[in-house]
């Protein structure tokens, strides 16, 4: 999807372009008002509204794009850029972050107008939420770079990504999977019973205020 097209129907195109009538505004009611940690021209980083744990954000492009493959094509620089101002402060106030992504395309039922790329970051270890989607029975590639999924946005594939500051993993994507997968991978591993990791069943409303309350010295400059 070319930069600068948008789509009424995703909540997220809404919520950025400052509509009050979005999911987040209707389930947090002004309190808080709002949950942007940081926000440049092409990137906002925003609590994620029903977080898993402590520290789980969500890095989204303010254009509407399915994928990070899809925005690679456009902004590769500027996401590498982005996650250069995050790392650090996310590392000293909550720890390592892993990058958490389900790709989706234009092709997918649901995907156009209702999915905004998203990548979840949340205090896990890299190695065991990899472990974990392996013994899924998803065969990872690794790639050299986060840049390199340009390569499923130019080709409008599905996939599943998981990576660090260091590593990075891409999974095909199976459609036997749920939608929310890597949010259930991540729940497993934070001792979460299924399907409380569901963003529809609990919210943890005091989470995203902890977290946002963690946040608020940041001083983000994301491209």
């Amino acid at each position: 999807m070319a930069e600068g097209d948008s789509c009424v129907g995703s909540d997220f195109c809404q919520e950025l372009a400052g509509s009050e009538n979005v999911t987040f505004h209707r389930v947090y009611d002004g309190s808080p008002p709002g949950r942007i940690v940081g926000r440049g021209n092409t990137f906002a980083l925003l609590a994620d509204m029903s977080p898993l744990t402590w520290g789980h954000l969500l890095l989204v492009p303010n254009a509407h794009y399915v994928s990070f493959g899809a925005l690679m094509c456009d902004h590769a620089e500027e996401v590498a850029a982005a996650l250069k101002q995050i790392i650090p402060p996310y590392a000293a106030t909550f720890g390592e972050p892993v990058f958490l992504e389900h790709g989706s395309t234009m092709r997918m039922d649901g995907s156009a107008c209702v999915t905004h790329a998203h990548i979840h970051l949340l205090p896990l270890p890299f190695k065991e939420v990899n472990e974990l989607i392996l013994r899924d029975g998803l065969a990872p590639t690794a790639l050299g770079d986060i840049a390199d999924l340009e390569q499923f946005g130019h080709d409008d594939l599905p996939y599943f990504y998981c990576g660090d500051a260091a590593e990075h993993q891409v999974y095909a994507a199976v459609r036997t999977k749920p939608r929310q997968y890597l949010r259930s991978v991540a729940g497993r591993l934070l001792g979460i019973a299924d399907p409380e990791w569901d963003y529809a069943v609990v919210v943890r409303k005091n989470v995203l205020v902890a977290t946002m309350e963690e946040t608020a010295h940041w001083r983000l400059l994301l491209p």
